[in-house]
């Protein structure tokens, strides 16, 4: 069945629930996919798994990844890097630090990081997550600011699955979303708890209305 995407993503939510079964265990949820998908495919799975890690967050990874021939991995990791940088020069001058010792690349968001002395960093028209993240600093609570900020992470993968139905996208996605569950299983059981029912009515969700769209076209 390797690489039979159809047949993969209808065992999604069983996947999921097998996650929740071994504690949120991420490294058997990740070898029971690999086991189902081909070469060219675990090499996206590679690339996704080495941006979860905070070790591999430089420049030379976001250079490969923007030469990536999938979609999911150039346009993630793109929104990756961006969040990212703004968080860092907000985070940088809450602390009187300098934000270019903190910024990954050089763009126009960095170079506007680097140089704007206002509140915001005159991000409006640069950024269009600009405005959230300036509300989502703000916040008190470091927690929240967390999980707002992850909010953001699952928003942007169920946003790149937009039109693509039976293929590694939603894989990704679904890999994407296990990762943010297993790491707040870990930071705040109820948060982790949540996230989880969310991720399996979504897979639910998602096979049902492929499937119901299908069978549509079919009786035309």
């Amino acid at each position: 069945m390797m690489n039979n995407y159809e047949f993969i993503i209808a065992g999604l939510p069983q996947l999921a629930l097998d996650f929740q079964s071994g504690s949120f265990d991420l490294q058997e949820l990740t070898g029971s996919l690999r086991n189902m998908l081909g070469k060219k495919d675990n090499r996206l799975l590679d690339w996704l798994s080495k941006g979860l890690e905070a070790k591999f967050m430089n420049v030379h990874f976001y250079r490969a990844v923007e030469h990536s021939g999938n979609s999911f991995i150039r346009d993630y990791f793109s929104f990756d890097q961006e969040i990212r940088n703004i968080i860092a020069a907000y985070n940088a001058r809450a602390y009187g630090n300098n934000p270019c010792d903190h910024l990954v690349g050089d763009n126009e968001i960095t170079r506007q990081l680097m140089q704007s002395r206002g509140e915001d960093f005159k991000l409006e028209f640069i950024s269009e997550y600009a405005a959230v993240l300036g509300r989502i600093m703000q916040m008190k609570d470091p927690l929240e600011r967390e999980q707002k900020i992850d909010s953001l992470r699952w928003e942007k993968a169920s946003e790149l699955c937009t039109f693509h139905y039976f293929d590694i996208h939603v894989i990704l996605a679904f890999f994407l979303k296990a990762s943010l569950v297993a790491r707040w299983a870990r930071l705040d059981k109820e948060t982790g708890s949540r996230m989880f029912r969310e991720l399996v009515d979504e897979v639910k969700g998602t096979y049902k209305a492929i499937k119901n769209s299908y069978a549509d076209t079919n009786h035309r």
